[in-house]
């Protein structure tokens, strides 16, 4: 590994998903002195390689920028925002509301002209980003997906006359990628609720008067001082004072545990009834929570044996019903003499029907049910087998 290399990281917003993920690999690589590239997009984060004589943290900020991925302010997770301000769920909304419209204006001859721009509108705008998405994958990853196969057969349907099944499909599937954003936000809510235990803000005894100080600015020695029932901002040994602790946050322990002078105290631990000095050992980078919270993150990130054989499945499953609708369309006609539209129309529904949209996220959504239960992690034992873990 080249010792001259820094390694950078951020929360950035605007990462919801692995086609966001591929954008932003996209965007940095290549760029001057970057080396390597790392995207979690359950936990918002990037971290990044580069050679600080060609580039700067600054730098790759602003690439991160110009990229649509800003870097956030702090080590709090971004937030989604609010339904109403998502572009993918008005695109959606949109094309449902187009989709009711040309339904009513079919329903009545004098307005029936007027359903065919409303359906046509309706595919265009619901399927906009995952046809997108779709170009992009093909034009950059060389892979066929879902996308791709929802988007041929939303035009192919609009193209045989068929453009309300083509605006049904397209609203259908972009609700899907509508609701997309808001799973991964539900994955890390675990993340979430660990990094509520900490305050934001730690008292320090400095030259001789005490100061309020952001978490991430305390040094190895800093003395501050914990105040009854708050949580230790990170990690240090007591130097005066005795309480009792409660290190259930962390430990999942639900007995308080009696400390005095020289006993060791841990990031998100609760103070009891009396105020203690304790001297930091720890960076607010590097405590016991910042490490559970990264073994956390790790786990959310890394694919179970299941998901790893779905994928790979799906990487060659989807060309392939893609090549079988093209060629279903090509050989009905000359095998069983059916007509060219008959032959495409059939073609396309079975594109539909044998698209592995419920076998691809299958074992997600499955992860996904699992890890939105976790923000009670902090207060469960199962912390406790991490705290373990991490060689208390």
């Amino acid at each position: 590994m080249d010792q001259t290399l820094k390694n950078a990281e951020w929360r950035v917003a605007n990462l919801d998903c692995e086609h966001d993920a591929a954008a932003l690999r996209r965007g940095l690589s290549g760029q001057p002195g970057i080396a390597e590239v790392d995207v979690y997009p359950k936990g918002a984060k990037v971290s990044v390689r580069f050679d600080p004589t060609k580039t700067s943290a600054a730098e790759v900020q602003r690439q991160l920028r110009e990229t649509g991925f800003p870097a956030e302010q702090g080590r709090d997770l971004p937030s989604l925002p609010k339904p109403w301000r998502s572009l993918k769920v008005l695109t959606s909304a949109v094309s449902g509301l187009l989709l009711l419209a040309g339904w009513l204006a079919s329903m009545a001859p004098a307005t029936e002209v007027a359903s065919l721009p409303l359906y046509i509108a309706a595919i265009l705008v619901g399927g906009y980003f995952f046809g997108r998405e779709a170009i992009e994958d093909l034009a950059f990853e060389r892979e066929i997906g879902i996308e791709l196969l929802m988007s041929v057969a939303a035009v192919v349907a609009a193209v045989m006359g068929q453009p309300a099944e083509g605006a049904m499909l397209t609203f259908l599937y972009s609700i899907s990628e509508a609701a997309e954003g808001y799973t991964e936000e539900k994955t890390r809510s675990a993340i979430k609720a660990l990094m509520a235990l900490a305050p934001k803000v730690a008292l320090v005894r400095r030259e001789g008067r005490e100061v309020e100080v952001p978490v991430e600015e305390l040094r190895v020695g800093d003395l501050f001082i914990a105040r009854p029932r708050q949580s230790m901002p990170t990690d240090g040994e007591i130097v005066s004072g005795a309480s009792s602790i409660n290190e259930a946050p962390v430990t999942g322990e639900s007995i308080t545990v009696e400390k005095g002078s020289g006993d060791r105290v841990f990031a998100g631990t609760i103070n009891g009834e009396a105020a203690l000095e304790v001297r930091a050992t720890r960076t607010h980078a590097d405590n016991t929570l910042a490490r559970i919270i990264q073994m956390v993150e790790a786990a959310q990130e890394r694919r179970g044996r299941s998901q790893r054989f779905i994928e790979r499945f799906g990487a060659w499953y989807s060309p392939a019903v893609l090549g079988l609708g093209i060629l279903a369309a090509l050989a009905l006609p000359l095998v069983l003499g059916l007509a060219w539209q008959d032959a495409v129309m059939r073609a396309t529904v079975f594109i539909v029907a044998a698209a592995p949209c419920a076998l691809v996220i299958s074992i997600p959504i499955t992860m996904v049910a699992a890890l939105g239960t976790v923000p009670a992690m902090a207060r469960s034992s199962r912390a406790a087998c991490m705290w373990r873990s991490l060689g208390r």
